[in-house]
């Protein structure tokens, strides 16, 4: 049974505290109760709930749909309304706020945990199916700016190296890519050519607010064996991804990519002229898992950058 983090919204504190109390016997974490439609816009943006349980006939300025309507322009939060009336013009008004469900008073456990269930699993469905649809449009983008870099300039730059903060030239493919999968950030690395046994970092994109890995000492020259790629480097090469995390890093490592908030990475080798170019770290800050649609997604990314990188290499 799920259990969820739930902002309740009631201005009759009896009904409230009742709510309350049915929530936490089911093992849920009531992270604040809103008497008013200001005060719950305020719990929303400091306490991020999973769910809220939004009293309709809330008095003040703001009534429970109006609140609704106010939360989800600044976040994408499931709300359960809880009503009293059954008032037609009222329902049909709550409905163009799309809530995730109706608790009737005087409420029962059962309703109301069946509720939770039903917009916890709703909720996901639509975040998956939006994110398969931000991939999806991510990678013909790429694929549609990489022709169009293509037939305008028959040139696109790879970067420089670790030493420059300039974006590279197929900065725009990793922002895509980053940005519809929610990653923290990717970092290309590329091998090195007098030393087969080490790699620099080549470029980088980061979410907002994370550190850059650019023109730190750590990155100049490293060991792909140092981050736990010792045993899946044969799988490398066979152009399948290997999925590592922050503790397969060696100790040292680990406590300097620790530092960056590294956790699950996928990684795939980028190929050039059909020739092994470097590594692609796909960055997670949480411990996650990789669906399918990610990792296949991530595969065209990889084969455009190594495409984007032959094609300069060949120009210049």
């Amino acid at each position: 049974m799920p259990k969820a983090r739930i902002l309740i919204v009631e201005d009759e504190l009896i009904v409230a505290e009742d709510l309350s109390t049915t929530l936490s016997s089911l093992g849920h974490e009531v992270v604040g109760i809103a008497g008013s439609g200001e005060r719950a816009i305020e719990l929303a943006d400091e306490k991020n709930p999973e769910v809220i349980l939004m009293d309709i006939m809330l008095s003040g300025k703001l009534d429970g749909i109006a609140t609704a309507n106010t939360i989800h322009a600044k976040h994408d939060i499931p709300v359960i309304y809880v009503t009293a009336y059954a008032d037609e013009a009222l329902i049909a008004r709550a409905k163009k706020t799309e809530p995730f469900g109706y608790i009737v008073k005087p409420f029962n456990e059962r309703e109301v945990q069946s509720n939770i269930e039903i917009a916890l699993y709703r909720h996901k469905m639509e975040q998956d199916i939006k994110k398969r649809d931000a991939i999806l449009f991510a990678v013909g983008s790429g694929i549609e700016w990489f022709l169009r870099e293509f037939a305008s300039s028959h040139k696109i730059l790879p970067g420089k190296s670790a030493n420059t903060s300039r974006p590279p030239g197929y900065y725009p493919i990793l922002e895509s890519i980053g940005s519809a999968m929610n990653l923290y950030r990717i970092a290309v690395f590329r091998y090195d050519t007098h030393d087969a046994k080490t790699m620099t970092l080549n470029g980088e994109w980061t979410s907002t607010g994370s550190a850059s890995l650019i023109n730190a000492p750590h990155v100049e020259k490293i060991d792909p064996i140092r981050f736990g790629l010792a045993s899946r480097l044969a799988e490398l090469k066979q152009g399948r991804p290997v999925i590592i995390r922050i503790d397969d890093f060696d100790s040292a490592m680990k406590k300097i990519f620790a530092s960056y908030r590294f956790a699950s990475m996928a990684v795939f080798e980028i190929q050039v002229h059909e020739e092994p170019y470097g590594l692609v770290f796909f960055i997670d800050k949480e411990d996650r898992s990789w669906p399918s649609e990610e990792i296949e997604a991530m595969r065209i990314a990889t084969n455009i950058l190594g495409s984007a990188m032959g094609l300069s290499a060949k120009n210049d």
